[in-house]
């Protein structure tokens, strides 16, 4: 009898033996291969085109950055000259009122814009005095 006690428990052993391989080949996993990923490409989007501004002087502007105010022509035309040689797009444009010949860098509609400009200018050593002045329409 007590050999085929034996040979139970040896079958028995071997069952699960078995069982066991059974169940670690169910639980392994197909992974795919590495080339099967796709990559995706970020496409980034086209920035949107930053309109050009004018940097001279518009007579039908409102805002004029103006350099300096002369009572002879001929010498704000001078100091338009030198500053049309440093990259300007200058003008010398007069008021009616009190008949001053006034040198503008610049001209703005926009108040924010030409305020900003006008610390911009104002940087240089021979532009701190440099200021707004305002045409009404």
């Amino acid at each position: 009898m007590k050999s085929k006690n034996l040979f139970v428990l040896i079958v028995l052993v071997v069952l699960v033996a078995c069982k066991t391989k059974e169940k670690k080949e169910e639980l392994q996993v197909e992974v795919a291969p590495q080339d099967t990923v796709q990559v995706a490409e970020v496409v980034e989007p086209e920035p949107e085109p930053v309109p050009e501004v004018d940097m001279g002087v518009n007579l039908d502007d409102k805002y004029f950055l103006i350099a300096d105010t002369y009572t002879v022509k001929e010498f704000a035309e001078s100091w338009n000259k030198k500053y049309q040689q440093q990259g300007y797009k200058s003008a010398v444009i007069m008021r009616n009122e009190d008949g001053y010949y006034r040198l503008a860098l610049q001209s703005f509609n926009d108040f924010d814009l030409a305020q900003s400009a006008l610390e911009v200018l104002r940087q240089e050593e021979d532009l701190k005095d440099a200021w707004i002045m305002v045409i009404e329409k």
